[in-house]
């Protein structure tokens, strides 16, 4: 009859295994703590720019406002194409405040 051993080797492995399994959900947590404080970071960059995009809009909706004031009365054609501007800029500003509010 065949006595079953167990190789050396593999014993150890097994035992080092056993030993530094907490080494590695350590490192593990350390890991999800990383990509925690990434994601907030990455959080805070996307308001902030959102917060410059909706800056430079309100601007160009500024100065479009105050040319559409200047040209309504020299220039029809000019006065209707800066007044669709205005729109798309109004609009454009309500889908960045829409985007924010989703995004907080």
């Amino acid at each position: 009859m065949r006595r079953w051993t167990i190789p050396c080797s593999y014993f150890l492995t097994f035992l080092f295994t056993i030993a530094f399994h907490q080494l590695g959900f350590a490192q593990i947590d350390e890991l999800v703590d990383q990509v925690n404080a990434a994601e907030q970071g990455t959080v805070q960059i996307g308001n902030s720019i959102f917060r410059i995009i909706k800056v430079a809009a309100s601007i160009l909706l500024g100065i479009a406002a105050i040319a559409f004031l200047i040209i309504r009365e020299q220039n029809q054609d000019m006065a209707r194409k800066v007044g669709n501007v205005i729109l798309g800029l109004v609009i454009f500003y309500g889908l960045i405040e829409i985007g924010e509010n989703l995004a907080g």
